[in-house]
């Protein structure tokens, strides 16, 4: 689904960002980061970079709607060495759902299989080690939830396998996190379409009819979940 953008998303960030306390002094040293994930990072892209940039950050969004990490036309481990290279990042955010196929596919390798999830993990632990490789922060974003099942349970597997890389720079080794799930679900992180407004208003909804990508308002909740999850 090609990611939408426009003002109105910016305008609705601004309002969901007043439940956010940032600094407002631009650092004397700017930080760096880099978004990286296909079209939920791609079409939240501009609110995230609105809170980021207001924490002092320069923020360069490197996402593409549709990719995996599995995509044979996108190289997503040269592009990972290409951003450490050209940004050297403080942070990078990798958000990947579990795309397949669309940007093309790995001769021998079908979705949801043990080769898939063995083929994902090993590719998702090199960019691990890629990322962090000049002492960057790197968060692997958890969720949100879906309403297609089968989706879901793609969603669930990755999530399992982000959580148990290896991260060569934190002391114990745990990878960073951010799980957006909270943020965009019923509580006991059921999957849900609409969410409390501002200040626990009407509901609004959050989650296009397709189940898994998001709303104006869905996006600005989203973009607030990454940065808060980010520890300056």
């Amino acid at each position: 689904m090609r990611p939408r953008r426009g003002w109105l998303w910016v305008l609705v960030a601004m309002i969901v960002a007043t439940a956010i306390t940032v600094p407002l002094a631009v650092l004397e040293h700017q930080k760096t980061a880099v978004l990286m994930g296909d079209s939920l990072t791609a079409e939240s892209a501009p609110s995230i970079s609105m809170f980021l940039e207001a924490r002092g950050y320069s923020v360069h969004p490197v996402a593409l709607a549709g990719s995996g990490l599995l995509d044979t036309e996108v190289n997503w481990l040269a592009r990972g060495r290409e951003f450490i290279a050209q940004y050297n990042p403080n942070v990078v955010t990798v958000e990947f759902i579990g795309d397949f196929g669309n940007l093309g596919t790995p001769p021998g390798v079908q979705a949801n299989t043990p080769t898939f999830y063995r083929d994902w993990a090993a590719v998702a632990q090199e960019l691990e080690n890629i990322l962090t490789s000049r002492g960057a922060q790197v968060y692997w974003v958890i969720g949100p939830p879906v309403e297609n099942p089968s989706i879901q349970t793609t969603i669930t597997n990755l999530d399992y396998i982000y959580e148990h890389l290896h991260a060569p720079n934190t002391a114990s080794g745990t990878p960073l996190l951010i799980n957006v799930t909270p943020a965009l679900t019923e509580p006991g992180g059921k999957y849900t379409e609409y969410l409390p407004g501002p200040g626990g208003g009407a509901p609004i909804q959050v989650r296009t009819p397709d189940g898994t990508h998001l709303t104006i308002y869905g996006v600005a909740i989203f973009a607030r979940a990454i940065a808060e999850g980010i520890h300056s």
